[in-house]
Protein backbone atom coordinates (compact mmCIF):
# COMPACT_ATOMS: atom_id res chain seq x y z
CA UNK A 1 0.00 0.00 0.00
CA UNK A 2 1.26 3.38 -1.08
CA UNK A 3 0.92 7.25 -0.26
CA UNK A 4 0.87 9.96 -2.93
CA UNK A 5 2.10 13.80 -3.17
CA UNK A 6 2.24 15.94 -5.67
CA UNK A 7 4.52 19.03 -5.16
CA UNK A 8 3.84 22.19 -6.72
CA UNK A 9 7.62 23.74 -7.46
CA UNK A 10 8.56 26.90 -8.87
CA UNK A 11 10.82 24.90 -11.19
CA UNK A 12 8.78 21.58 -11.60
CA UNK A 13 5.89 19.91 -10.68
CA UNK A 14 6.33 16.03 -8.90
CA UNK A 15 4.42 13.19 -8.57
CA UNK A 16 5.86 10.72 -5.47
CA UNK A 17 4.67 7.68 -4.56
CA UNK A 18 5.96 6.56 -1.57
CA UNK A 19 5.51 3.06 0.68
CA UNK A 20 4.69 3.71 4.85
CA UNK A 21 8.09 4.03 5.44
CA UNK A 22 8.88 6.65 3.37
CA UNK A 23 10.62 5.17 0.66
CA UNK A 24 10.02 6.46 -2.90
CA UNK A 25 8.61 3.79 -5.12
CA UNK A 26 7.87 5.83 -8.24
CA UNK A 27 7.46 9.36 -9.56
CA UNK A 28 7.02 11.77 -12.35
CA UNK A 29 7.72 14.80 -13.06
CA UNK A 30 6.82 18.47 -15.30
CA UNK A 31 8.85 21.30 -16.03
CA UNK A 32 7.15 24.37 -14.33
CA UNK A 33 6.64 26.92 -17.00
CA UNK A 34 6.52 30.49 -15.92
CA UNK A 35 4.41 32.78 -18.76
CA UNK A 36 5.74 36.52 -19.15
CA UNK A 37 3.45 38.96 -20.98
CA UNK A 38 4.06 42.87 -21.29
CA UNK A 39 0.89 45.29 -20.74
CA UNK A 40 0.62 49.10 -20.13
CA UNK A 41 4.45 49.15 -20.51
CA UNK A 42 5.41 46.70 -17.69
CA UNK A 43 6.37 42.82 -18.01
CA UNK A 44 3.96 40.93 -16.04
CA UNK A 45 4.70 36.88 -14.70
CA UNK A 46 1.51 34.64 -14.21
CA UNK A 47 1.15 30.99 -14.16
CA UNK A 48 -1.49 29.71 -16.73
CA UNK A 49 -4.12 27.45 -14.62
CA UNK A 50 -4.60 25.15 -17.24
CA UNK A 51 -0.94 24.53 -17.55
CA UNK A 52 -0.30 24.02 -14.22
CA UNK A 53 -3.01 21.35 -14.02
CA UNK A 54 -1.70 19.74 -17.24
CA UNK A 55 1.20 19.12 -15.50
CA UNK A 56 -0.01 17.91 -12.21
CA UNK A 57 -1.77 15.22 -14.22
CA UNK A 58 1.46 14.43 -16.63
CA UNK A 59 3.37 13.97 -14.00
CA UNK A 60 0.77 11.91 -11.27
CA UNK A 61 -0.12 9.53 -14.07
CA UNK A 62 3.73 9.33 -15.34
CA UNK A 63 4.12 8.38 -11.41
CA UNK A 64 1.14 6.06 -11.33
CA UNK A 65 1.85 3.80 -14.43
CA UNK A 66 5.05 2.96 -13.47
CA UNK A 67 3.27 2.20 -9.52
CA UNK A 68 1.26 -0.32 -12.35
CA UNK A 69 -1.64 -0.18 -9.71
CA UNK A 70 -3.34 2.73 -8.87
CA UNK A 71 -5.86 0.95 -6.14
CA UNK A 72 -2.84 0.74 -4.26
CA UNK A 73 -2.64 4.71 -3.76
CA UNK A 74 -4.75 4.86 -0.56
CA UNK A 75 -4.04 8.27 -0.36
CA UNK A 76 -3.23 11.54 -1.66
CA UNK A 77 -1.73 15.44 -0.28
CA UNK A 78 -0.82 18.62 -2.38
CA UNK A 79 2.39 20.70 -1.26
CA UNK A 80 4.09 23.93 -2.59
CA UNK A 81 5.24 27.28 -2.48
CA UNK A 82 2.97 30.10 -1.10
CA UNK A 83 0.73 32.95 -1.74
CA UNK A 84 0.12 32.26 -5.53
CA UNK A 85 -3.69 32.38 -5.88
CA UNK A 86 -6.04 32.33 -8.62
CA UNK A 87 -10.14 33.48 -8.25
CA UNK A 88 -12.57 31.44 -9.43
CA UNK A 89 -16.59 32.05 -10.50
CA UNK A 90 -19.57 30.12 -9.10
CA UNK A 91 -18.86 27.70 -11.51
CA UNK A 92 -15.02 26.68 -10.50
CA UNK A 93 -14.09 28.33 -13.66
CA UNK A 94 -10.66 30.74 -13.71
CA UNK A 95 -10.85 34.62 -14.09
CA UNK A 96 -7.41 35.50 -14.50
CA UNK A 97 -4.17 33.33 -13.87
CA UNK A 98 -2.11 32.92 -10.67
CA UNK A 99 0.11 36.11 -10.13
CA UNK A 100 3.46 34.90 -10.02
CA UNK A 101 5.76 35.36 -7.39
CA UNK A 102 8.47 36.40 -9.92
CA UNK A 103 6.01 39.53 -10.79
CA UNK A 104 6.42 42.54 -8.91
CA UNK A 105 3.42 44.29 -9.70
CA UNK A 106 2.10 45.01 -5.90
CA UNK A 107 4.93 46.95 -4.84
CA UNK A 108 2.86 49.68 -5.50
CA UNK A 109 -0.37 48.49 -3.51
CA UNK A 110 2.83 47.62 -0.68
CA UNK A 111 3.76 51.08 -0.54
CA UNK A 112 0.06 52.49 0.13
CA UNK A 113 -0.40 50.13 2.67
CA UNK A 114 2.95 51.08 4.34
CA UNK A 115 1.67 54.32 4.60
CA UNK A 116 -1.81 53.20 6.12
CA UNK A 117 -0.99 50.44 8.64
CA UNK A 118 0.64 50.03 12.07
CA UNK A 119 3.37 47.55 10.81
CA UNK A 120 3.80 46.13 14.34
CA UNK A 121 -0.07 45.52 14.97
CA UNK A 122 -0.23 43.42 11.67
CA UNK A 123 2.65 41.59 13.31
CA UNK A 124 1.58 41.11 16.85
CA UNK A 125 -1.83 39.58 14.80
CA UNK A 126 -0.13 37.69 11.24
CA UNK A 127 3.33 37.32 12.50
CA UNK A 128 5.02 38.83 9.36
CA UNK A 129 6.44 42.04 7.56
CA UNK A 130 3.98 42.96 5.09
CA UNK A 131 5.63 41.43 1.89
CA UNK A 132 4.34 42.56 -1.59
CA UNK A 133 3.64 38.90 -2.43
CA UNK A 134 1.61 38.53 0.02
CA UNK A 135 -1.78 37.13 -1.12
CA UNK A 136 -3.95 39.69 -0.03
CA UNK A 137 -1.85 42.65 -2.23
CA UNK A 138 -2.61 40.46 -5.30
CA UNK A 139 -5.70 40.44 -4.25
CA UNK A 140 -5.69 44.38 -3.98
CA UNK A 141 -4.34 45.01 -7.18
CA UNK A 142 -6.79 43.00 -8.68
CA UNK A 143 -9.90 45.01 -7.07
CA UNK A 144 -7.96 48.53 -8.74
CA UNK A 145 -7.26 46.53 -11.84
CA UNK A 146 -9.58 44.23 -12.98
CA UNK A 147 -12.66 45.27 -10.95
CA UNK A 148 -15.07 43.85 -13.48
CA UNK A 149 -13.58 40.12 -12.94
CA UNK A 150 -13.36 41.26 -9.38
CA UNK A 151 -16.67 41.45 -8.70
CA UNK A 152 -17.40 37.83 -10.04
CA UNK A 153 -14.97 36.22 -7.56
CA UNK A 154 -16.62 33.32 -5.60
CA UNK A 155 -13.29 31.87 -3.83
CA UNK A 156 -9.61 32.95 -4.40
CA UNK A 157 -8.09 29.57 -4.41
CA UNK A 158 -3.81 29.15 -3.76
CA UNK A 159 -2.34 27.31 -5.89
CA UNK A 160 -2.19 23.69 -3.76
CA UNK A 161 -5.74 24.81 -3.25
CA UNK A 162 -6.68 24.99 -6.70
CA UNK A 163 -4.90 21.66 -7.73
CA UNK A 164 -7.24 20.00 -4.29
CA UNK A 165 -10.82 21.55 -6.05
CA UNK A 166 -9.40 19.76 -9.56
CA UNK A 167 -9.07 16.46 -7.90
CA UNK A 168 -12.05 16.66 -6.02
CA UNK A 169 -14.39 19.44 -5.67
CA UNK A 170 -13.15 20.90 -2.16
CA UNK A 171 -13.31 24.32 -1.49
CA UNK A 172 -10.30 24.68 1.41
CA UNK A 173 -7.12 25.64 2.28
CA UNK A 174 -4.91 24.85 5.55
CA UNK A 175 -3.36 26.60 8.48
CA UNK A 176 0.37 27.33 7.00
CA UNK A 177 -1.09 28.05 3.31
CA UNK A 178 -3.51 30.71 4.86
CA UNK A 179 -0.79 32.37 6.85
CA UNK A 180 1.03 33.41 3.84
CA UNK A 181 -2.01 35.50 2.77
CA UNK A 182 -1.11 37.94 5.47
CA UNK A 183 -4.48 37.42 6.76
CA UNK A 184 -4.57 34.74 9.31
CA UNK A 185 -4.67 35.61 13.41
CA UNK A 186 -1.85 33.41 14.51
CA UNK A 187 -3.47 32.93 18.17
CA UNK A 188 -7.20 32.03 16.90
CA UNK A 189 -6.28 30.92 13.62
CA UNK A 190 -8.91 32.09 12.25
CA UNK A 191 -9.43 35.36 9.31
CA UNK A 192 -8.30 38.26 11.24
CA UNK A 193 -11.39 40.50 10.39
CA UNK A 194 -9.32 43.84 11.42
CA UNK A 195 -6.57 43.11 9.28
CA UNK A 196 -9.14 42.69 6.20
CA UNK A 197 -11.01 45.94 7.48
CA UNK A 198 -7.77 47.50 6.21
CA UNK A 199 -7.83 45.96 2.87
CA UNK A 200 -11.35 46.64 2.13
CA UNK A 201 -11.41 42.84 1.42
CA UNK A 202 -14.27 40.71 1.95
CA UNK A 203 -12.89 37.60 4.09
CA UNK A 204 -15.52 35.52 2.28
CA UNK A 205 -13.41 35.19 -1.55
CA UNK A 206 -11.09 33.05 1.12
CA UNK A 207 -11.81 29.25 2.08
CA UNK A 208 -11.97 28.45 5.94
CA UNK A 209 -8.60 27.39 7.02
CA UNK A 210 -8.32 23.57 8.62
CA UNK A 211 -5.42 21.63 9.81
CA UNK A 212 -3.37 19.61 7.71
CA UNK A 213 -4.11 16.20 7.24
CA UNK A 214 -7.74 16.86 7.16
CA UNK A 215 -9.38 14.23 4.81
CA UNK A 216 -11.35 16.63 2.02
CA UNK A 217 -13.38 14.05 -0.36
CA UNK A 218 -12.20 11.58 -3.42
CA UNK A 219 -10.34 11.86 -6.60
CA UNK A 220 -13.42 12.62 -8.95
CA UNK A 221 -13.93 10.17 -12.35
CA UNK A 222 -12.64 12.91 -14.33
CA UNK A 223 -9.79 14.08 -12.17
CA UNK A 224 -8.99 10.14 -12.20
CA UNK A 225 -9.41 9.84 -15.44
CA UNK A 226 -6.96 12.35 -16.22
CA UNK A 227 -4.98 11.56 -13.30
CA UNK A 228 -3.86 8.39 -13.39
CA UNK A 229 -5.23 8.18 -10.39
CA UNK A 230 -8.36 5.48 -9.23
CA UNK A 231 -11.11 7.38 -9.36
CA UNK A 232 -12.19 7.49 -5.38
CA UNK A 233 -8.91 8.05 -3.69
CA UNK A 234 -9.11 9.98 -0.73
CA UNK A 235 -7.50 13.61 -0.87
CA UNK A 236 -6.18 14.74 2.31
CA UNK A 237 -4.86 18.87 2.99
CA UNK A 238 -1.48 19.05 2.85
CA UNK A 239 0.93 22.56 3.44
CA UNK A 240 2.90 24.14 2.93
CA UNK A 241 6.10 23.12 0.96
CA UNK A 242 8.90 24.18 3.42
CA UNK A 243 7.10 23.36 6.81
CA UNK A 244 6.87 19.72 5.26
CA UNK A 245 10.38 19.39 4.23
CA UNK A 246 11.33 20.41 8.14
CA UNK A 247 8.34 17.92 9.39
CA UNK A 248 9.75 14.95 7.15
CA UNK A 249 13.36 15.55 8.29
CA UNK A 250 12.51 16.63 11.42
CA UNK A 251 9.58 16.26 12.90
CA UNK A 252 8.63 18.44 15.78
CA UNK A 253 11.31 18.36 17.72
CA UNK A 254 11.94 22.17 19.29
CA UNK A 255 15.86 22.15 20.36
CA UNK A 256 17.39 22.97 16.97
CA UNK A 257 17.26 24.60 13.68
CA UNK A 258 16.30 22.87 10.56
CA UNK A 259 17.50 24.35 6.96
CA UNK A 260 15.40 23.82 3.77
CA UNK A 261 17.47 24.29 0.76
CA UNK A 262 15.52 24.59 -2.67
CA UNK A 263 14.42 27.57 -4.91
CA UNK A 264 14.07 29.40 -1.51
CA UNK A 265 16.17 28.67 1.24
CA UNK A 266 14.75 28.56 5.24
CA UNK A 267 15.72 27.92 8.57
CA UNK A 268 12.78 26.58 11.13
CA UNK A 269 12.52 26.19 14.53
CA UNK A 270 9.27 24.38 15.38
CA UNK A 271 7.67 25.84 18.66
CA UNK A 272 4.86 25.53 20.85
CA UNK A 273 3.46 28.67 21.06
CA UNK A 274 3.89 31.73 18.75
CA UNK A 275 6.59 34.37 19.22
CA UNK A 276 5.10 37.82 17.73
CA UNK A 277 8.26 40.37 18.94
CA UNK A 278 8.83 43.87 17.42
CA UNK A 279 12.54 42.29 16.89
CA UNK A 280 11.01 39.64 14.23
CA UNK A 281 9.17 42.69 12.56
CA UNK A 282 12.61 44.13 12.25
CA UNK A 283 14.34 41.16 11.00
CA UNK A 284 11.25 40.32 9.05
CA UNK A 285 11.13 36.34 10.44
CA UNK A 286 7.75 35.17 10.04
CA UNK A 287 5.95 33.13 12.69
CA UNK A 288 3.45 31.37 11.33
CA UNK A 289 0.92 28.06 11.90
CA UNK A 290 3.42 24.38 11.27
CA UNK A 291 1.71 21.52 9.52
CA UNK A 292 1.85 20.05 12.87
CA UNK A 293 -1.46 20.54 14.23
CA UNK A 294 -0.62 22.81 17.41
CA UNK A 295 2.63 23.91 16.52
CA UNK A 296 3.86 27.21 14.91
CA UNK A 297 7.16 27.45 12.74
CA UNK A 298 9.74 30.33 12.92
CA UNK A 299 11.47 31.10 9.94
CA UNK A 300 13.44 33.46 7.39
CA UNK A 301 13.79 33.25 3.67
CA UNK A 302 16.00 33.31 1.11
CA UNK A 303 15.80 33.16 -2.48
CA UNK A 304 18.20 30.02 -2.92
CA UNK A 305 18.79 28.01 -5.93
CA UNK A 306 17.02 30.27 -8.01
CA UNK A 307 20.47 32.09 -8.26
CA UNK A 308 21.76 29.38 -9.20
CA UNK A 309 19.26 28.85 -12.00
CA UNK A 310 19.80 32.44 -12.93
CA UNK A 311 23.20 31.47 -13.27
CA UNK A 312 22.82 28.87 -15.48
CA UNK A 313 20.42 30.04 -17.60
CA UNK A 314 22.64 33.37 -18.46
CA UNK A 315 26.37 32.69 -17.32
CA UNK A 316 26.90 28.54 -17.45
CA UNK A 317 28.18 29.05 -21.45
CA UNK A 318 27.04 26.67 -24.10
CA UNK A 319 29.24 23.88 -23.20
CA UNK A 320 27.74 23.52 -19.73
CA UNK A 321 24.21 23.85 -21.22
CA UNK A 322 24.86 20.91 -23.53
CA UNK A 323 26.38 18.76 -20.41
CA UNK A 324 23.45 15.88 -19.72
CA UNK A 325 24.80 16.76 -15.88
CA UNK A 326 24.95 20.69 -16.06
CA UNK A 327 25.55 20.64 -12.51
CA UNK A 328 28.28 18.54 -12.04
CA UNK A 329 30.06 20.89 -14.54
CA UNK A 330 29.43 24.22 -13.12
CA UNK A 331 30.58 22.54 -9.18
CA UNK A 332 33.94 20.90 -10.79
CA UNK A 333 34.34 24.23 -12.37
CA UNK A 334 33.74 26.16 -8.65
CA UNK A 335 35.67 23.46 -7.21
CA UNK A 336 38.68 24.84 -9.34
CA UNK A 337 38.63 27.80 -7.74
CA UNK A 338 39.54 28.53 -3.93
CA UNK A 339 38.25 29.95 -0.91
CA UNK A 340 37.06 33.45 -1.48
CA UNK A 341 36.72 33.10 -4.94
CA UNK A 342 39.88 35.34 -6.43
CA UNK A 343 38.36 38.03 -4.73
CA UNK A 344 35.26 38.23 -6.28
CA UNK A 345 32.15 38.37 -4.17
CA UNK A 346 28.78 38.17 -4.91
CA UNK A 347 25.47 39.75 -3.40
CA UNK A 348 22.86 37.30 -4.09
CA UNK A 349 19.64 39.82 -4.04
CA UNK A 350 18.27 38.57 -7.65
CA UNK A 351 14.76 38.76 -6.39
CA UNK A 352 15.31 41.50 -3.71
CA UNK A 353 16.40 40.77 -0.23
CA UNK A 354 13.97 39.23 2.52
CA UNK A 355 15.10 38.49 5.56
CA UNK A 356 17.45 39.54 8.15
CA UNK A 357 16.43 43.03 5.64
CA UNK A 358 13.81 43.06 3.66
CA UNK A 359 14.48 45.29 0.96
CA UNK A 360 12.58 44.77 -2.56
CA UNK A 361 14.22 47.34 -4.22
CA UNK A 362 17.77 45.27 -3.54
CA UNK A 363 19.41 43.93 -6.45
CA UNK A 364 22.40 41.32 -6.98
CA UNK A 365 26.14 42.37 -7.77
CA UNK A 366 29.36 40.62 -8.48
CA UNK A 367 32.23 42.56 -6.85
CA UNK A 368 36.00 42.24 -7.17
CA UNK A 369 35.94 41.40 -10.65
CA UNK A 370 39.92 42.02 -11.95
CA UNK A 371 41.42 40.87 -15.34
CA UNK A 372 42.58 37.51 -13.81
CA UNK A 373 38.83 36.59 -12.65
CA UNK A 374 37.39 33.16 -14.94
CA UNK A 375 34.18 32.15 -14.88
CA UNK A 376 35.04 29.82 -12.17
CA UNK A 377 35.42 32.34 -9.61
CA UNK A 378 32.07 33.81 -11.04
CA UNK A 379 29.95 30.28 -9.79
CA UNK A 380 32.18 29.88 -6.90
CA UNK A 381 31.26 33.36 -5.88
CA UNK A 382 27.85 32.83 -6.53
CA UNK A 383 27.66 29.48 -3.98
CA UNK A 384 29.86 31.61 -0.96
CA UNK A 385 27.21 34.61 -1.54
CA UNK A 386 24.47 32.22 -1.27
CA UNK A 387 26.16 30.32 1.89
CA UNK A 388 26.90 34.52 3.49
CA UNK A 389 23.47 35.12 2.88
CA UNK A 390 22.03 31.97 4.31
CA UNK A 391 24.38 32.26 7.34
CA UNK A 392 23.13 35.74 7.89
CA UNK A 393 19.89 34.35 7.80
CA UNK A 394 20.60 31.06 10.07
CA UNK A 395 22.25 33.58 12.64
CA UNK A 396 18.72 36.32 12.53
CA UNK A 397 16.66 33.10 13.32
CA UNK A 398 18.92 31.35 15.90
CA UNK A 399 18.93 34.99 17.85
CA UNK A 400 15.53 35.54 17.66
CA UNK A 401 14.51 32.11 18.52
CA UNK A 402 17.23 31.46 21.33
CA UNK A 403 17.83 27.97 19.85
CA UNK A 404 21.10 27.18 17.63
CA UNK A 405 23.51 24.30 18.00
CA UNK A 406 27.04 22.93 16.44
CA UNK A 407 25.04 20.82 13.90
CA UNK A 408 22.34 21.66 11.27
CA UNK A 409 20.15 19.37 9.84
CA UNK A 410 19.26 20.64 6.44
CA UNK A 411 17.13 19.07 3.36
CA UNK A 412 15.69 20.07 -0.12
CA UNK A 413 16.54 19.09 -3.61
CA UNK A 414 19.53 21.11 -3.21
CA UNK A 415 21.00 18.95 -0.40
CA UNK A 416 22.19 16.65 -3.56
CA UNK A 417 24.61 19.49 -4.35
CA UNK A 418 27.76 18.06 -2.34
CA UNK A 419 30.10 20.93 -3.13
CA UNK A 420 27.19 23.47 -2.34
CA UNK A 421 26.63 21.26 0.76
CA UNK A 422 30.01 20.99 2.06
CA UNK A 423 30.93 24.71 1.24
CA UNK A 424 28.11 25.61 3.12
CA UNK A 425 29.51 23.80 6.34
CA UNK A 426 33.04 25.73 5.61
CA UNK A 427 31.39 28.70 5.60
CA UNK A 428 29.30 28.03 9.16
CA UNK A 429 31.99 26.31 10.69
CA UNK A 430 28.77 23.76 11.67
CA UNK A 431 28.39 20.33 10.85
CA UNK A 432 25.70 20.10 8.30
CA UNK A 433 23.31 16.93 8.40
CA UNK A 434 21.81 15.66 5.60
CA UNK A 435 19.09 13.07 5.86
CA UNK A 436 18.72 10.60 2.94
CA UNK A 437 15.10 10.54 2.52
CA UNK A 438 13.93 10.56 -1.31
CA UNK A 439 12.55 14.57 -1.57
CA UNK A 440 11.32 15.83 1.84
CA UNK A 441 8.75 17.91 0.94
CA UNK A 442 6.96 15.86 -0.94
CA UNK A 443 6.85 12.75 1.82
CA UNK A 444 5.94 15.11 4.33
CA UNK A 445 3.17 15.50 2.20
CA UNK A 446 2.61 11.77 1.46
CA UNK A 447 3.20 11.37 5.90
CA UNK A 448 0.00 13.89 6.07
CA UNK A 449 -1.85 12.36 3.55
CA UNK A 450 -1.20 9.33 5.49
CA UNK A 451 -2.37 10.91 8.99
CA UNK A 452 -5.73 11.96 6.89
CA UNK A 453 -6.43 8.54 6.01
CA UNK A 454 -5.80 6.68 9.25
CA UNK A 455 -2.41 4.75 7.89
CA UNK A 456 -0.71 6.71 10.94
CA UNK A 457 -1.79 7.99 14.37
CA UNK A 458 -0.96 10.87 14.14
CA UNK A 459 2.16 13.83 13.57
CA UNK A 460 4.50 11.42 16.12
CA UNK A 461 3.95 8.05 14.79
CA UNK A 462 3.58 8.83 11.20
CA UNK A 463 7.41 10.60 12.26
CA UNK A 464 8.38 7.22 13.99
CA UNK A 465 7.87 5.29 10.84
CA UNK A 466 10.16 6.71 8.22
CA UNK A 467 13.54 5.32 7.62
CA UNK A 468 16.54 7.78 7.28
CA UNK A 469 20.04 7.66 7.23
CA UNK A 470 22.09 11.07 7.71
CA UNK A 471 24.94 12.10 5.50
CA UNK A 472 27.66 14.42 7.50
CA UNK A 473 29.36 17.45 5.78
CA UNK A 474 32.58 18.15 8.38
CA UNK A 475 33.47 21.84 8.40
CA UNK A 476 37.22 22.68 7.25
CA UNK A 477 37.88 24.94 9.99
CA UNK A 478 40.98 26.80 8.26
CA UNK A 479 38.68 27.47 5.18
CA UNK A 480 36.05 28.41 8.31
CA UNK A 481 38.41 31.19 9.98
CA UNK A 482 38.84 33.18 6.01
CA UNK A 483 35.44 32.88 5.17
CA UNK A 484 34.70 34.44 8.68
CA UNK A 485 37.09 37.53 7.71
CA UNK A 486 35.32 37.42 4.16
CA UNK A 487 32.09 37.45 5.83
CA UNK A 488 33.15 39.92 8.61
CA UNK A 489 35.26 42.62 6.05
CA UNK A 490 33.48 41.87 2.55
CA UNK A 491 30.57 40.02 2.90
CA UNK A 492 28.80 41.83 5.60
CA UNK A 493 28.97 45.63 4.58
CA UNK A 494 27.78 44.69 0.74
CA UNK A 495 24.09 45.73 1.26
CA UNK A 496 24.46 48.69 2.88
CA UNK A 497 27.36 49.77 0.78
CA UNK A 498 24.59 49.25 -2.54
CA UNK A 499 21.75 50.36 -0.69
CA UNK A 500 21.26 53.73 -2.36
CA UNK A 501 22.49 52.50 -5.57
CA UNK A 502 19.97 49.62 -5.99
CA UNK A 503 17.48 51.54 -4.87
CA UNK A 504 18.02 54.49 -7.50
CA UNK A 505 18.60 51.41 -10.25
CA UNK A 506 15.34 49.70 -9.49
CA UNK A 507 12.99 52.75 -9.19
CA UNK A 508 14.52 54.57 -12.03
CA UNK A 509 15.49 52.30 -14.89
CA UNK A 510 12.96 49.87 -15.99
Amino acid sequence: MYLMAIDIGSTSIKAAIYDYSGHMVSSGRRKTEVVYKHQDGQEYAFWDPDNIWQCVTGASSEAVARLGRPELVKGVAVTGFACDGVPIDKQGKCLYPFISWHDNRTLEQLEWFSGQADYSRVYSINGQRPWHLNTIFRNLWFKQHQPRLYSRIYKWLLIEDFINFKLCGAIATDFSLASTTLMLDQKKLKWSQELFHLFDIDSDIYPQPRPSGTYLGEVSGQAGAQSGLKAGTPVVLGGLDGLLGVYAAAGDQEQHLVGVIGTYEHYHRCLSQPILKPEGLNQSIICQAHVIEGKYGAYGVMVSSGILEWFKDNLAGQEAVQSKNIWEVLMQEAEESQAGSGGVFMLPDMFGSTCPIQDNYSRGAYIGINSRSSRQDLIRATVEGLNYKGLELYQAIAGYTGAGSERIMVTGGATRNGFWMQNKADVYGKIIEVPQIEEATPLGAAMVAGIGVGVYRDFIHAYEQIEREVVTYEPDMKKHKKYDNYYQHVYSKLYKALKDINQYISSQIK
